[in-house]
């Protein structure tokens, strides 16, 4: 256990040098979020912004990492070399990040509920922040092996979340995976959470088969 451990800090603090500064951006998204939880004043009928926060602010940051350690596979002549080791470790760099990810959730989370009140977080909210995690990380890695290009996936990951956000998921006619009102269950979010699902499934066999095949140099 204590191997594994070490070995995990290991792989940490390698990712931290080979992305300088970008490695932080997810951590300070966490403080940020939970300053703004904790410290900005809400009336009772707003405080389902904080809720947003979460979904808004910090949960796309899941695949950030993600796509800097990925994106080392574009690096002119890097994919003879890399790819076999990423077929080997992409799954534990997925439970990685996921993992710490999942816990930032969870402290937001508590957070939220430790200022309103354990009733003012559903369990509905739970399990959608768990499945936007994982939706934002695989929608990430899938944009960076369709690209091809760091700062194109970057792009795009902000702009989708912007757009949502900023227009309350009312401004295109592409999928909405945000709450913006406390959630019910009924059939909106039922078929909501079953496309979430579904486009997990969707984005992680694309990142996967893109690794594993798609990246191969013919011989």
């Amino acid at each position: 256990m204590k191997a594994y451990i070490e070995w995990m800090r290991t792989a940490f603090v390698f990712d931290r040098k080979t992305m300088g500064g970008a490695f932080f951006i997810p951590p300070a998204m966490f403080i940020l979020s939970l300053l703004l939880i904790l410290l900005v004043p809400r009336k009772s009928s707003s405080i389902y912004d904080d809720v947003i926060v979460i979904q808004g602010l910090f949960i796309p940051f899941s695949g950030w990492c993600l796509i800097y350690r990925f994106g080392e596979l574009y690096e002119d002549g890097a994919q003879e070399t890399l790819v076999p080791y990423y077929r080997k470790w992409v799954g534990i760099d997925v439970v990685r990040y996921s993992s710490i990810h999942l816990l930032g959730v969870a402290a937001l989370s508590g957070a939220f509920m430790w200022k309103y009140g354990v009733s003012s977080l559903s369990f509905l909210n739970l399990i959608h922040f768990i499945l936007l995690t994982f939706f934002y990380l695989f929608f990430s890695t899938a944009a960076l092996v369709l690209t091809k290009n760091t700062h194109i996936a970057l792009t795009v990951i902000f702009i989708y979340t912007v757009l949502e956000v900023a227009t309350l998921g009312t401004f295109m006619p592409w999928p909405h995976i945000f709450l913006f009102e406390p959630p019910v269950w009924e059939p909106m979010l039922i078929n909501k959470f079953i496309m979430l699902t579904l486009s997990i499934f969707l984005v992680a066999c694309i990142t996967i088969v893109w690794i594993r095949k798609g990246d191969r140099k013919p011989q």
